[in-house]
């Protein structure tokens, strides 16, 4: 074992480890939190039912919601377990400002309930998701790559039948290339 004089000879380095050790962990920590946030997205554009948005190479703007019961005919061919809805938003995308190949790019597109008495909620689309729906589902579930001309696509929900009851409902549009920022359009 070491003497006392081993201490009072290193104290200044240890001294230093002890507050570089934190600083270099919380400046790490950091750097990584903030790289997370900017690639997710995390700062909602608000917009008002059946109002138009630009957004990235595109506007956007909610045609029509649909909600179909797992009890109705449709919901019953559709498959949908039961207790669910299908929610299915109808999003028009009109590529005003097209990327290098002439076409929009891709996005995300997500339901949020959010501003109600419980927690927040959020479901991704069912063409994305492990409920796999029978029956036939819409010419276009998301964004297109493809389309260089306006069009519509049908973004299909598989949500608990008291989804929105109290609460907002929304249909959050994400593209990477505008990540953080993300669409949040409230639906009717």
């Amino acid at each position: 074992m070491r003497g006392p004089g081993w201490l009072r000879h290193n104290w200044l380095a240890l001294a230093a480890v002890a507050v570089l050790l934190p600083v270099t962990v919380a400046i790490t920590s950091a750097n990584e939190w903030s790289t997370s946030l900017s690639a997710s997205p995390s700062r909602p554009e608000e917009v008002s039912a059946g109002d138009t948005a630009q957004y990235g190479p595109s506007s956007w703007q909610v045609e029509k919601t649909t909600r179909v019961s797992a009890t109705s005919a449709v919901g019953q061919e559709r498959d949908l377990p039961a207790g669910t809805e299908l929610l299915v938003v109808t999003v028009r995308v009109d590529p005003s400002r097209s990327v290098e190949d002439g076409a929009s790019g891709g996005c995300v597109a997500r339901l949020e309930e959010h501003g109600g008495p419980g927690p927040a909620r959020s479901w991704g689309n069912a063409s994305a998701n492990p409920i796999t729906l029978a029956g036939r589902g819409p010419e276009f579930a998301s964004c297109s790559s493809e389309q260089s001309g306006p069009y519509s696509f049908d973004a299909e929900f598989v949500v608990p039948a008291d989804a929105g009851d109290g609460a907002i409902l929304s249909v959050g549009i994400a593209v990477s290339d505008e990540l953080p920022d993300y669409l949040r359009m409230a639906l009717d």
